[in-house]
């Protein structure tokens, strides 16, 4: 998370041409994340954002200032500054911070206000409009709004939403040499809340798979080898690796295990990088582009006829 924030604030270009802030005022973007997966708090994240923004030097600690980490948001003694330049960016997590979503969000919140902000803009960095997007995010903001009377409090658009998230994963597989695709998603058990996964997957040319409801990865599995496919190439549908991913790569040696038949290819999840950072901006800017669905860009597909050595069964 923290190297997606660099990325994001580091696109200067994404934010020129465009003016983000309000009439009344400028803007703060605060990217809402379920967990940490790094190890490291939100504060920490939205520390070294911060650090690198350059339109945003009264925000820069001195050596003599140091750093405090409180109620999960980035803190820091600062002057008070005329004016904010830019966008001002932070981050917040949902379920693991020191402090509820809606009091990061307050106390972010009321330091920008301190500088002149008016607006403030969520968006959420998950891939599905489950439960946590639909529920669980919208009554925090409601919590929020009630303690900042006169700041315009706004949700984006979740970051699955992107239609250029597929562009991303197509670029992931353009080098895989594989004869079937499974995309892994989480799965979510709200009506109607894995249609995606399945258009998704059905777009790169593959199958869906879920990690807690039906169809499972062995399902899928199975029903590769029964066809005849010899290897098989898994994308884990997440934003970040974590302990689900963990526990996705130690089931895949499992089954490499299981069909010693059949290889596995196991590729890493999204990860921070600047194309995905340009999403997030979009996000930010009300910037999404709508262009007619691209061609389908199959992979390399080549049949294995070797036998697959233990040191190998998973790559």
């Amino acid at each position: 998370m923290e190297r997606l924030a660099s990325f994001v604030r580091s696109h200067e270009t994404g934010w020129r041409g465009h003016n983000p802030s309000p009439p009344d005022g400028s803007d703060i973007r605060l990217e809402t994340v379920e967990r940490s997966v790094t190890g490291r708090s939100a504060a920490s994240q939205a520390a070294s954002f911060l650090r690198r923004a350059p339109a945003l030097d009264w925000l820069r600690p001195s050596m003599t200032d140091p750093i405090r980490e409180e109620g999960g948001i980035f803190r820091s003694r600062v002057s008070q500054p005329e004016t904010v330049n830019g966008p001002l960016v932070g981050t917040a997590c949902l379920e693991v911070g020191a402090v509820p979503l809606h009091r990061q969000i307050v106390a972010f919140s009321r330091r920008a206000q301190a500088a002149g902000v008016h607006r403030v803009r969520v968006i959420p960095l998950f891939l599905l409009a489950g439960v946590h997007v639909m529920e669980d995010i919208p009554a925090e903001i409601e919590l929020a709004r009630q303690a900042l009377p006169g700041l315009n409090l706004e949700v984006c658009p979740h970051l699955g939403s992107h239609p250029g998230l597929i562009g991303l994963l197509r670029h992931k597989l353009r080098t895989t040499a594989t004869e079937a695709l499974i995309v892994l998603s989480h799965g979510s058990r709200r009506s109607g809340g894995n249609a995606p996964i399945y258009a998704l997957a059905q777009g790169l040319g593959g199958i869906a798979a879920f990690w807690v409801v039906a169809p499972s990865l062995d399902t899928q599995v199975i029903h590769h080898m029964q066809s005849g496919v010899q290897r098989v190439a898994i994308l884990p549908y997440f934003l970040f690796a974590g302990s689900t991913t963990d526990a996705i790569t130690h089931h895949t040696e499992d089954l490499a295990e299981r069909f010693p038949q059949m290889g596995f290819h196991l590729l890493p999840p999204l990860g921070p990088s600047p194309e995905l950072a340009r999403l997030v901006i979009d996000l930010a800017l009300d910037r999404i582009p709508t262009k007619p669905p691209q061609a389908l860009v199959p992979m390399q597909r080549v049949a294995f006829r070797h036998a697959i050595h233990p040191s190998s069964l998973v790559s």
